[in-house]
């Protein structure tokens, strides 16, 4: 697997020919964060794809929605072989979140991540 890679802002970067690409577990890595913080219909090829996080972060009581739709999408994510550990640990008032998120990949890496959803 091949990604192109992203800025920490989420844009594409240039410039470096192929060095710009992640492989191996830095693109299951970047293909997770990527993945998780896709808007379900918002990607014209595939309106399937991504979480609907407009629908579910507006309603109350919804934690372990998210943690599902979230789980659901890591584990989907070729190239990740199991989630170690996923929670909330912002609160999912005001349209937002923190997740904290620790996967393994099948090049047995493991990764700890936090992701903030506006």
């Amino acid at each position: 697997m091949r990604v192109s890679g992203l800025t920490p802002s989420g844009d594409w970067t240039f410039g470096r020919g192929k060095a710009n690409y992640k492989t191996r577990s830095d693109a299951i890595r970047q293909n997770v964060l990527t993945r998780i913080r896709s808007f379900k219909f918002d990607y014209f090829a595939d309106m399937e794809a991504g979480i609907d996080w407009i629908t579910i972060m507006g309603i109350r009581g919804n934690q372990q929605k998210v943690l599902r739709e979230v789980e659901r999408t890591v584990l989907q994510t070729e190239g990740v072989r199991k989630i170690d550990r996923l929670e909330i640990v912002g609160k999912t008032r005001n349209r937002s979140v923190t997740i904290q998120l620790e996967f393994t990949d099948l090049f047995d890496e493991t990764y700890i991540d936090q992701v903030v959803l506006p």
